[in-house]
């Protein structure tokens, strides 16, 4: 017999977990906002933010593994791999539809979530590779018209980049 404070746990956890999902989706896309307009700072607060929510994440997904585990071993499924899924079809129909809708509705902000972070990733990718490309271009040396020396040899004036950098 699964016990119905076990399913209304777990619910609740789903619910929770998809509301901090939604917060850090709010983030992300400050964070792609932040990334066009190069906002440095503003970029190091999202990312605290971020990390923040992401470990309280951590312990709410501890907390309906262990909740799922429960309702499991209530139905004689001592196996650690039971999703929420399975459990739509084990639990009473009065906790199936809402279970389902917020299992769907936190998979859906999930997937906002990962092609949210997949476009800032390539955001930070290019302009890193923005970045690399400005100081190679600033650090590599000028080319020098070639100047001959008393006796038509040729010599080479030390060149420089545009940095005062020695090599």
């Amino acid at each position: 017999m699964i016990k119905t404070v076990w399913i209304e746990n777990l619910i609740k956890v789903l619910e929770y977990e998809r509301k901090l999902y939604g917060r850090l989706l709010h983030l992300s896309e400050n964070k792609t906002s932040a990334v066009v307009n190069n906002e440095l700072e503003n970029l190091q607060e999202i990312t605290v933010k971020e990390q923040e929510l992401t470990d309280e994440l951590k312990k709410l997904a501890d907390v309906r593994d262990k909740t799922i585990g429960q309702i499991g071993r209530s139905t004689g499924n001592y196996s650690n791999n039971i999703t929420v899924t399975d459990l739509i079809s084990l639990v009473p129909d009065e906790y199936s539809s809402r279970l389902s809708q917020v299992s769907q509705s936190l998979k859906e902000t999930i997937n906002k979530l990962k092609n949210k972070n997949d476009l800032n990733m390539q955001l930070i990718k290019n302009a890193l590779e923005y970045v690399d490309f400005s100081l190679n271009l600033l650090t590599q040396p000028v080319p020098q018209a070639v100047q001959y020396g008393r006796k038509g040899n040729e010599e080479g004036a030390k060149s420089r980049g545009v940095l005062d950098i020695k090599y």
